[in-house]
């Protein structure tokens, strides 16, 4: 009997099985980042956000002082990122889950 498809079997679970070690790394660096992306969100929602807005479109804030998240954007884009993300997850956890 031809036992090739044992290499197949083989290096698919060596693969999956790196691929999840990589994948908990990540999502533990998710967890523990996300304290500081929700602090985020809440200074965008915050009357500081809109005051430094305004300072950084008047050039009150100095040049050399990072201001790219001080965009009407950057951080609402990263907030509809994050929710689709989570929406992945939660298409792929279902799929995992249910797998027989």
């Amino acid at each position: 009997m031809d036992y090739n498809y044992l290499t197949k079997h083989t290096e698919t679970y060596e693969n999956y099985k790196e691929l999840l070690e990589k994948v908990n790394e990540i999502l533990d660096r998710l967890e523990n980042d996300r304290e500081d992306f929700d602090k985020l969100v809440e200074y965008y929602y915050s009357e500081q956000f809109q005051k430094d807005y305004d300072d950084s479109n008047e050039g009150k804030i100095d040049s050399s002082i990072n201001q790219g998240i001080l965009t009407e954007d950057a951080i609402y884009d990263l907030m509809g990122d994050d929710y689709y993300l989570a929406l992945r997850f939660l298409d792929l956890a279902n799929k995992m889950i249910q797998q027989k």
